[in-house]
């Protein structure tokens, strides 16, 4: 040990005596924090171990979950193959049976559409305002006898501002009781033109106009007042009749109208409603609304007139009304529907008639089959055939599940319990290992059927012989193609085999559950002992540390004493020389 003088009274290190007698103390202290990382580790062992386990049990219970049936019955559930999925496909459920079935569709169902019988907007007048008609301000440009003029939309221009700025150029513009716009020469015998590719107003695109035999420019399009934005009951809604505040039905949903509602508020309600079962489409060009049934098939949209007349401003119903603006009795206009299609076809030579294009087991008596039609079969397609088997990806897939955590638990107990491992010497890791092992290796004749053995339907370990002495004799592998055989040539007795209530997968789950037991099982009571060592062995610990602590202080003491013992001596003896 190295003494240093410090300077203090006695001139000895009297600090590093204290630190090397503590550190003598601390050593046990250390062999504890060492037993208790080795306990730790042996914790997170013991849970990697319960995990391979656990997860083992999990893809076993793949299999044995078809004592409940259902969906949690992998061997009994079927996929189904359209020939042609361009004319139909399919999806089907557990109960569906094993067959071929010859299907035609002959017709696809149809929606209901219920359109205005005529346009329930009225025509542009003079006083209309363009961009109310979808007509944007910019520059259109008319040649007369080839002479360029340039007319300018503004913003709040009305179709009298247009008429008047085309007069000036030579242009006569009128609009027709069904709302066509036409333009011709003021003079007889002028040519026109109307139209550039420069021009930065829309009415030519938006109204559609096309050039006559005689020269004059027709639109396509008639040009209406009511537009989306409308408030509904205001005056200048550009609707033929004035629309009142009220109620109205679509499907089962009732509707209301206030001072508010826009045309384009109530389309939007109308459509994401569930009870009107029913789409609304306002067009401007025809100045019409559109009601589309969401269901396929022959069956009318219900529309009925209530305390509000705007189905009867729509032409889809007629009403009667006394003075007081009360409803004497309505109608619903059926011939302004176009009521859509039920879906026609046959299965094996039987006819079905679905209302549907998604024809369910109830319709087409396949049980637990659904159809989803896509289109007519044609000459070129003949008959489209549905097939339907057993679905054997998913077992394939649970085989694939098991055999990969079945290793990973041989490797886990192997590493483990090998020499030098936390967990070297417990035989009940090793007892479990050899006991799910002899269920995988070993022959079951409980099952009742034919096949005894897992390597029987593809499931096997390697054998070591003369050709091949490095086989891996401990993993499983999956043979898929002899298990598919096995499937197809005696699926009752692979089903038996690996979920049967005497089968290898029961006897190895029952097993692992004894092992994973809550309390009672290995892993819990191996976690309770750990548990119960790591608590001594940090109280150990920390009572260690706590006496240290006290040593520690009591040499100091014991130092700082002698160091005034030492410095009373020294003021003794000088008192005395002096």
């Amino acid at each position: 040990m190295t003494i240093s003088f410090s300077g203090l009274v006695s001139g000895l290190d009297t600090s590093s005596w204290v630190d090397a007698l503590v550190s003598v103390k601390q050593q046990d202290v250390t062999t504890l924090q060492k037993k208790l990382a080795e306990q730790q580790a042996s914790k997170t062992t013991l849970n990697t171990t319960r995990s391979a386990v656990s997860s083992l049990r999990t893809a076993i219970e793949k299999f044995t979950d078809a004592k409940f049936g259902g969906t949690f019955d992998l061997f009994s559930q079927s996929s189904a193959e359209s020939s042609n999925e361009d004319v139909f496909t399919a999806t089907v459920g557990s109960n569906a049976r094993k067959q071929n079935y010859d299907i035609s569709v002959q017709q696809l169902a149809t929606f209901t559409k219920a359109v205005s019988a005529k346009a329930a907007s009225s025509v542009a007048d003079d006083a209309t305002k363009l961009k109310s008609l979808g007509i944007s301000k910019g520059s259109l440009t008319a040649y007369v006898n080839g002479q360029k003029n340039t007319i300018n939309i503004g913003e709040d221009d009305t179709v009298s501002d247009l008429k008047a700025r085309m007069a000036t150029a030579g242009i006569k513009m009128d609009i027709d009781e069904d709302g066509v716009l036409t333009f011709s020469a003021q003079n007889n015998g002028d040519t026109i033109h109307i139209g550039t590719t420069t021009d930065s107003s829309n009415l030519a695109s938006i109204v559609g106009l096309n050039r006559e035999e005689d020269g004059t420019y027709v639109s396509t399009n008639s040009v209406y007042k009511a537009t989306v934005a409308s408030k509904l009951t205001a005056d200048d809604s550009g609707f033929n009749t004035k629309i009142k505040a009220g109620t109205f039905t679509i499907g089962d949903a009732t509707f209301t109208i206030d001072e508010d509602t826009t045309l384009s508020s109530l389309i939007s309600q109308i459509n994401t409603s569930d009870k009107a079962q029913a789409y609304a489409n306002w067009d401007d060009t025809t100045g019409k609304l559109t009601i589309t049934s969401k269901k396929e098939g022959a069956a009318y949209i219900n529309i009925e007139a209530g305390t509000s007349n705007f189905t009867d401003v729509m032409g889809l119903t007629s009403s009667e009304w006394d003075e007081d603006g009360n409803i004497i009795n309505s109608k619903m206009l059926t011939d302004t529907q176009d009521l859509g299609k039920n879906a026609l076809l046959s299965i094996n030579g039987t006819n079905i008639v679905s209302s549907s294009n998604t024809v369910t087991s109830d319709i087409s008596r396949l049980d637990g089959v659904t159809l989803t039609l896509k289109r007519v079969n044609t000459e070129e397609d003949g008959v489209t055939t549905l097939n339907v088997t057993q679905n054997a990806s998913g077992l394939k897939d649970a085989v694939s599940g098991f055999i990969s955590a079945y290793n990973n638990f041989i490797e886990q107990i192997d590493t483990v319990t090998a020499n030098g491992a936390e967990f070297h010497g417990e035989s009940s890791l090793t007892t479990l290992k050899s006991t799910i092992r002899s269920y995988a290796n070993g022959t079951n004749n409980l099952n009742g059927g034919v096949y005894k053995l897992l390597s029987e339907i593809g499931i096997s370990v390697a054998s070591a012989d003369s050709n091949n002495l490095g086989a891996d004799t401990t993993s499983l592998s999956f043979d898929e193609e002899k298990f598919m055989k096995a499937l197809e040539e005696n699926p009752d007795s692979v089903k038996a085999l690996l979920a049967g209530e005497n089968s290898a997968m029961t006897m190895m789950e029952n097993t692992l559950e004894t092992s994973l037991k809550a309390v009672s099982g290995f892993f819990d009571v191996k976690t309770a002992t750990i548990d119960s060592n790591i608590k001594k062995t940090n109280e150990k610990i920390t009572k260690k540390n706590t006496s240290i602590t006290t040593y520690k202080a009591q040499l100091e003491k014991k130092f700082q004493a002698m160091e005034s013992i030492i410095a009373s001596m020294q003021q003794n003896y000088q008192s005395f020389l002096s």
